[in-house]
């Protein structure tokens, strides 16, 4: 089976290793050509410029190449627009028809502002989608989902948690991610908004749940809740900090937004991956980190 990699980036470039040792045959894609060295099958192109006849031999297609951030996207709106809806709309319509098409949606389409008395906000499920985007990240990705479901075929947006981990184009910024470089570097963990809530969604679950989905062999759900946990942003600071022995520094509250999702679906299809503690996680995080390969995104 030939798969075609859109992206190769921070989750791309975790994907692509994980995609060639269980067996694929696998392209990438991706604009940026120094992040292109040594990958073989590499497409050094924007994903906007591959014609049908480009696409003809792909039978999967995992697009993980759009504005990913909402700083991103608040930089960039028309871009964030283009990227993550109308452009990608348009490359879906390209694809065989009965080519599987996977693309990068967000969980945080179900935000809600926190409360001051620092209540959990309900896990919400695919159905129950916000409409009232407040950023153009999630406007812009919320509408991609709402328009493939008319103008293309055989398309599954993942609603990704707060991705987290290690990857060879590393994003430091990310949570997880910087609650371990702080501890490690600076010796305490800095902590925000201890009350409000994420859905995590660690790599390597990533990659769990896209082999499955890229084994099964019946249609697949037009969105699908991907993530590995939800937690407060204090649970997960208090764990972090205690697995490397540091203090907690608590900055204390502004207004912010709270999300957790429910992934009874995606576990349904695709089985749950193995479970690991946040302090494993953290080991696992320690032992890959490598400082000289954090990038910007």
């Amino acid at each position: 089976m030939k798969i075609l990699l859109v992206g190769h980036g921070y989750v791309g470039s975790f994907l692509l290793p994980v995609l060639t040792r269980a067996g694929y045959d696998v392209s990438v894609c991706d604009q940026n050509v120094d992040r292109l060295g040594g990958v073989r099958n590499a497409m050094r192109c924007r994903y906007q410029e591959l014609t049908i006849a480009d696409l003809a031999d792909f039978r999967i297609i995992l697009w993980f190449a759009g504005h990913s951030s909402v700083p991103m996207s608040l930089r960039d709106p028309d871009g964030a627009l283009a990227n993550n809806c109308l452009d990608l709309l348009h490359f879906a319509r390209r694809k065989q028809l009965n080519a599987r098409l996977i693309y990068a949606s967000t969980a945080s389409v179900y935000s809600v502002m926190q409360p001051e008395d620092g209540a959990a906000p309900t896990p919400l499920d695919e159905s129950e989608t916000r409409l009232d985007p407040v950023n153009p990240y999630d406007c812009s990705k919320i509408s991609m989902d709402a328009l493939a479901r008319c103008f293309a075929n055989a398309i599954t947006g993942l609603r990704l948690g707060t991705v987290c981990g290690t990857s060879p184009f590393l994003r430091s910024e990310l949570i997880f991610n910087a609650m371990n470089i702080a501890a490690m570097r600076d010796g305490f963990v800095q902590l925000r908004n201890r009350n409000s809530y994420r859905n995590i969604l660690f790599l390597e679950d990533l990659g769990h749940y896209l082999l499955r989905l890229i084994e099964l062999s019946e249609d697949l759900p037009p969105i699908l809740n991907t993530g590995t946990l939800n937690t407060s942003i204090g649970e997960l600071a208090d764990a972090v900090a205690a697995y490397h022995g540091v203090p907690v520094v608590d900055h204390g509250n502004t207004v912010t937004y709270s999300f957790q999702m429910n992934c009874a679906r995606i576990q349904s299809l695709c089985g749950a991956p193995r479970q690991m503690t946040i302090a494993e996680r953290c080991a696992r995080f320690r032992e890959q980190f490598r400082p000289e390969l954090q990038v910007a995104s």
